[in-house]
């Protein structure tokens, strides 16, 4: 409930599956399976294995907190290995637009099934810090405050995916990538998933080492980057240098960057 105004948000009608991390979590890769995989100790409730189908179309889902926030990953293999205790294999990292974060162990997580409500984030909380008041039962008069932030996450654009960067016979680079999108994209016939952010506009910065040289903004999922701007930018032509991508949003801004890199 609101704290502000009593006003309820969301009904639990049981307990959700909780745990913690039983040995740290590393940074995996986005857009496929991470083997590495990781343990998870629940302090009730079980998990099972489902095909990797399954899993891409959105079974089997966990939340980690890690230093970058909650992470939401999905996984296939679900590997008893002691009394509550889980080998979740063929992961899928960055699962709902979260960042990919690593964790040590302790860290906590929770099971995102039935037990989970998801609330939708209405305009006025984006940005802020929300006082809410949880009840445990008719039974608990005064409940227990917290504190809910509300980031910028879920109104951003998605990372995007699959960058490419190719040099030609004149030294210009040419980057690309592949925009990703909430908008319903259910059907293999579309060329292209729907644009959910429009217009549609991406920023590219060009790194040397860590520090930005140069920033490029698009509106198409390519970018040019000329021989002669890299000559003003590194002395001459580089033979690798990283860049970022990110789709920008009209209202609140770019989402969260892809990173890339050339090598000649």
């Amino acid at each position: 409930q609101l704290a502000a105004t009593a006003a309820s948000l969301a009904r639990l009608t049981r307990p959700a599956a909780l745990g913690e991390l039983v040995s740290p979590l590393l940074v995996g890769p986005l857009e496929r399976w991470d083997r590495q995989g990781l343990t998870v100790k629940l302090y009730g409730g079980h998990l099972a294995d489902v095909d990797e189908g399954a899993a891409l179309a959105g079974s089997n889902r966990i939340a980690v907190e890690t230093d970058a926030g909650w992470e939401v990953m999905g996984f296939a293999g679900a590997e008893l290995v002691s009394a509550g205790t889980y080998r979740l294999t063929r992961v899928l990292r960055g699962q709902g637009g979260t960042a990919v974060g690593t964790a040590a162990a302790g860290a906590r997580a929770i099971v995102l099934d039935e037990a989970v409500v998801v609330l939708p984030v209405e305009a006025g909380w984006v940005g802020d810090t929300l006082a809410l008041r949880a009840f445990a039962g008719r039974r608990d008069a005064e409940g227990t405050p917290f504190a809910g932030t509300v980031g910028l996450g879920p109104l951003s654009p998605l990372s995007l995916g699959h960058l490419r960067a190719v040099r030609d016979g004149s030294g210009d680079v040419a980057l690309t990538w592949t925009r990703r999108s909430r908008a319903d994209a259910g059907s293999w016939a579309a060329l292209e998933v729907g644009l959910d952010y429009a217009p549609e506009a991406y920023r590219v910065t060009i790194l040397d080492g860590v520090g930005p040289v140069r920033v490029i903004e698009v509106s198409a999922p390519v970018a040019d980057y000329p021989a002669a701007a890299q000559v003003a930018d590194f002395g001459g032509l580089p033979a690798g240098f990283g860049f970022t991508v990110s789709q920008l949003g009209a209202e609140f801004g770019p989402g969260a960057a892809a990173t890339g890199a050339f090598n000649a």
